[in-house]
């Protein structure tokens, strides 16, 4: 695998782990408004919306990254030198 296959399967892992993560909080938060809602009771919450679009931005980037780098190819070609022009022939 190439290494700049590998840097972005990398990068696409560490993205992934941070979407997970910003989905969970995002999901958190909107637990703890159903819990205070179906309670009756009101608290300060943050809006879990920017947290949910944010997540799932990290997840798309984390699949775009993950692809680009599954689909390199594993053993390049070897690139030819360039051929020598034929020399005319003298009579």
């Amino acid at each position: 695998m190439k290494l700049l296959a590998r840097v972005l399967l990398i990068a696409a892992g560490v993205a992934l782990v941070g979407a997970i993560g910003v989905l969970s909080y995002g999901g958190l938060e909107v637990w703890k408004q159903f819990i205070a809602l179906s309670a009756n009771r009101s608290m300060a919450f943050t809006n879990p919306v920017g947290l949910m679009i944010g997540g799932a931005a990290l997840a798309l980037l984390a699949g775009l990254l993950g692809g680009y780098a599954l689909g390199q190819p594993r053993k390049p070609k070897e690139i030819a030198p360039p051929a020598r022009p034929a020399e005319p022939e003298l009579r």
